[in-house]
């Protein structure tokens, strides 16, 4: 969800949670995106990735877990 906020101008991070770009400001005000867990992102693009890179190391996590490691030889290897 697109957000403009004057407030995060003025002390909270003003860079995206995933590229550390600034965000862009228009009108006295700072555009970002607000994921739905509260991180703010200077794109959609960037909150997409960062979905996406969080799914990724939960799953490669659950996998390892329940695989163990695969360099472990546990799966005959």
């Amino acid at each position: 969800m697109l957000t403009t906020s004057k407030y995060i101008m003025h002390g909270n991070s003003s860079r995206c949670a995933f590229c550390n770009r600034a965000f862009r400001s228009r009108e006295g005000y700072v555009e970002f995106w607000r994921a739905s867990n509260g991180e703010h992102f200077c794109s959609e693009f960037c909150a997409d990735d960062a979905e996406e890179a969080r799914f990724c190391n939960q799953h490669a996590a659950s996998l390892s877990g329940a695989y163990g490691h695969p360099f472990s030889g546990s799966l005959g290897w």
